[in-house]
């Protein structure tokens, strides 16, 4: 049964879109195009309105475009590596949550001090928002430090080298990237579970929707996969101080200078705004995706999404040892 399972993995790009947890479930998809449809009809775009529906949701520029191509052809590489490579080492990670939990009760001497044995909705709806916090707010640090270390953003451009926004642009990411990212979260996951543990006991289990925990289905189904996409869809001017637009993703995705290391968030922009790096489109901005001085040339193709990055690095580290 267990070889059966491992041989299925090697069909795991195909089955992507049946999967609940993925962004690019067919759900999701569906939801989104709804969604710029109805943006569409009631004439909420800002974009070019002379064209007609065919050309506002899959317009070939964007779908056809070298930089898609190849993300479509790296997608495949990727997904191989995230099921084969990335999930087992994120699995293997010890249980933190047991961990913190056992230290917490041995400092203390406390065991389960406010523990809950019969489970009101109340608590599963705390237990659920305290964790979708603690794993936003995960994202948001790594992000930050991904673009921020040197290091770091070396594998993160290899997401932002993206010169058009597809609903596929999610899986142009480095499996480095994506392995610390994964890791931040899992670490930082594990450490909010160890707590409420401690305090309360295990009796109260997240919330889901579809085999989903809520907050991310939630995110998914109204209308996620336009974050990557070429549709505008800005919120009102208060709610995007406290919710992530798509169109505010699409200025962190921008080569305008005036958009660098903005908008860092996942679901909530509200880390953004406490700490200094929330910008909010007032009205449709006309913008340019990728990177600078056109390198984003040197990520054209699966190979080199992959290689790129220890080529940078490894340029890098001689001009060092030269200049020495």
């Amino acid at each position: 049964m267990i070889t059966q399972i491992q041989n299925l993995r090697i069909f795991y790009p195909f089955l992507v879109p049946f999967i609940s947890s993925s962004e690019i479930h067919w759900l999701y998809i569906l939801s989104a195009l709804l969604l710029a449809l109805i943006i569409y009809k009631l004439g909420l775009s800002q974009q070019d309105k002379q064209i007609n529906l065919r050309q506002y949701l899959l317009p070939k520029a964007v779908y056809l475009h070298p930089s898609a191509i190849a993300e479509y052809k790296y997608y495949f590489l990727s997904s191989l590596l995230e099921i084969f490579v990335i999930l087992p080492v994120i699995l293997s990670l010890p249980n933190l949550a047991n961990i913190i939990c056992d230290y917490l009760t041995e400092i203390t001497h406390l065991t389960t001090p406010f523990l809950i044995t019969h489970p009101q909705w109340y608590h599963y709806v705390t237990l659920s928002i305290f964790v979708a916090l603690a794993g936003d707010f995960a994202y948001y640090c790594y992000h930050y430090l991904a673009h921020r270390s040197s290091f770091f953003w070396e594998f993160h451009k290899v997401h932002h080298s993206a010169d058009v926004l597809t609903p596929m642009t999610v899986y142009r990411s480095h499996p480095l990237d994506l392995l610390l990212s994964m890791s931040v979260a899992t670490v930082m996951l594990g450490f909010t579970t160890g707590i409420w543990i401690y305090l309360f006991g295990n009796q109260v289990s997240l919330l889901s929707i579809y085999g989903v925990n809520w907050e991310i289905f939630l995110f998914y189904l109204t209308g996620a996969n336009l974050r990557h996409s070429h549709i505008w869809l800005n919120y009102p001017y208060k709610v995007s101080h406290v919710l992530m637009s798509p169109a505010q993703h699409h200025i962190h995705h921008s080569v305008e200078p005036k958009h660098y290391d903005k908008n860092f968030g996942y679901i909530l922009s509200f880390w953004d705004w406490i700490f200094g790096t929330l910008y909010v489109p007032k009205g449709y901005e006309k913008l340019d995706f990728g990177l600078s001085d056109g390198e984003s040339s040197l990520f054209n193709n699966p190979i080199n999404l992959l290689v790129q990055p220890f080529k940078s690095i490894w340029q890098s580290y001689n001009q060092k040892i030269s200049r020495e």
